[in-house]
């Protein structure tokens, strides 16, 4: 027999959700029988498997242990806090109980992928390994692009985890990007659209209203044009208002204004101009992020906002 202790970051989700976690070598037909025999129990009673757990509760599992370390599988490794753990407490923007907000810099992949590289989501659980259990690991809640920089939010329990997502999936979140696009773009306004996505090249484009694209919309502001050895662009306020991928890089170019150093949505015009100023990445920055009020909970960024700082190459490109 083995008990498990749920912790904090555990709580909230159902006892079946949390012991198919725990042990996912075991089958579901198992797990239910041994539910139905008492051999799984919450708080030493019979349980269903729909009763929520809460921290500090005591859930014992009346296997063998091998038989338990066989159905818990290989645990995956946790990244090692090296010296970029520093580095990442550099970055953070906040941090409470709940949500962590990070400042991603350009060059990081926010998720990992096939290619096996470091992600800002790895120096995330190696910052909260103390966090990290066979049921729950921390996790981003919005992507960035590799290259663009910006505010990415996290989830340091279920319960935040939950909550930071759904907000984000109904828009609740305020997402205000800079932008330095190529020539000079005046007025504010809103741009309105539709994208599909190429799958063989990884590219979005501007289509017609269809049944499988997907509409976008953006508000954006010319807020200062600049003008350097030749070259003119614009820096350029933009709130996203549907998120989807490349979204902002495709329809600053449909509108005659790619980003800077953007390698995928150009034109020859500014890939001239970002390789005689020496841009080497889309000059995109997710710069401010506000939150809505929450009837209950997250009090430390309830109906607050957060700003991250441009990084220095777009600093030093406005610079006079």
């Amino acid at each position: 027999m083995k008990e498990f202790r749920v912790r904090e970051s555990e709580a909230g989700q159902s006892v079946w959700k949390y012991i198919t976690k725990l042990m996912p070598g075991a089958s579901a037909s198992l797990l239910r029988k041994s539910l139905r025999k008492k051999n799984i129990t919450l708080n030493d009673r019979k349980l269903e498997g729909k009763e929520k757990i809460q921290a500090g509760d005591s859930i014992k599992i009346w296997f063998s242990d091998e038989t338990i370390d066989k159905f818990m599988g290989k645990e995956e490794k946790v990244p090692e806090r090296k010296a970029d753990g520093d580095e990442l407490s550099g970055r953070i923007v906040y941090e409470d109980h709940d949500v962590l907000l990070v400042n991603k810099p350009a060059g990081l992949l926010t998720q990992g992928d096939a290619s096996g590289e470091k992600s800002l989501n790895d120096e995330i659980l190696a910052y909260l390994k103390d966090e990290v259990t066979p049921v729950f690991k921390p996790s981003v809640c919005n992507r960035l692009d590799r290259n663009t920089s910006g505010l990415v939010i996290a989830g340091k329990n279920i319960h935040a985890l939950q909550a930071m997502n759904e907000i984000i999936q109904k828009r609740d979140v305020r997402k205000i990007y800079t932008a330095l696009v190529y020539g000079e773009m005046k007025g504010k306004g809103k741009l309105e659209g539709y994208l599909k996505k190429d799958h063989e090249d990884n590219q979005v484009r501007l289509v017609k209203k269809s049944e499988d694209a997907q509409h976008i919309e953006i508000l954006y502001e010319a807020e200062e044009t600049y003008r350097k050895e030749g070259i003119t662009f614009t820096r350029v306020e933009i709130e996203l208002l549907t998120g989807r991928s490349h979204q902002i890089r495709v329809q600053m170019a449909g509108e005659g204004h790619p980003l800077l150093g953007d390698k995928k949505y150009e034109t020859k015009e500014s890939i001239e101009a970002s390789r005689e100023l020496g841009i080497k990445r889309q000059m995109l920055h997710a710069g401010l992020l506000s939150f809505p009020a929450f009837e209950e909970g997250f009090e430390g960024v309830s109906g607050k906002s957060f700003r991250a700082p441009l990084p220095e190459d777009m600093e030093k490109l406005i610079q006079k």
